[in-house]
C-alpha cells in the first residue's frame, strides 16, 4: 500500500514538471492579420526598428536573425522547463497615400510560440507597440493597397 501511494506520487509529480513544459501554444495574438498598418520607410530603416526594439524588449536574451520568410529578429525567454519564442518581422508591403497613389513600405509582423503563453502575449504585446510607435515617429502608418 505504501510503495502504491509513493509510486503514485511520483507519476503525479513527473506529469506536474512535465506539463507545463509539453504543450507549445500558437495564441490568436500570433497570426497576420490582413489590416496591418504599412509604414512608408527604407529597408534600412525598418531593420533599425527592428533591431532597436528587440534589444530594448529582450536586452538580456540572445537575439538571432531570421531570414525567411521575411527579415527580423528572434528572442526566446526561458523560465525554468518552460521557453517561449518571439520572432518580428519586417514585411515588405504597398501603402495607398491619401491621394490614392501607391508607395512600397514596410508592415511588422510579430508571432510567438512556446510554453509560456501569458509572457508571451505580454512581451509580444509590447514589442509590437514599440514597433509601431518607432515607426510612426518616421512615417504615419497607411493601409495597405489591395
Amino acid at each position: 500500500m505504501n510503495k502504491t501511494k509513493i509510486r503514485l506520487g511520483l507519476v503525479v509529480a513527473a506529469l506536474a514538471f512535465s506539463g507545463c513544459a509539453s504543450a507549445p501554444a500558437m495564441t490568436p495574438g500570433s497570426y497576420v492579420s490582413r489590416s496591418e498598418p504599412v509604414f512608408l520607410i527604407s529597408e534600412t530603416e525598418a531593420d533599425q526598428i527592428l533591431v532597436d526594439a528587440m534589444n530594448a524588449e529582450f536586452g538580456t536574451s540572445p537575439i538571432v536573425r531570421v531570414e525567411y520568410p521575411h527579415k527580423g529578429y528572434q528572442a526566446t525567454i526561458k523560465f525554468l522547463f518552460d521557453s517561449h519564442q518571439i520572432v518580428a518581422t519586417m514585411v515588405p508591403s504597398t501603402g495607398l497615400r491619401a491621394d490614392g497613389s501607391a508607395e512600397a513600405g514596410y508592415y511588422f509582423n510579430v508571432t510567438h510560440s512556446g510554453t509560456m503563453p501569458l509572457s508571451g502575449i505580454a512581451r509580444s504585446n509590447r514589442l509590437r507597440k514599440r514597433l509601431s510607435d518607432a515607426a510612426t515617429s518616421l512615417s504615419p502608418s497607411v493601409p495597405a493597397a489591395r
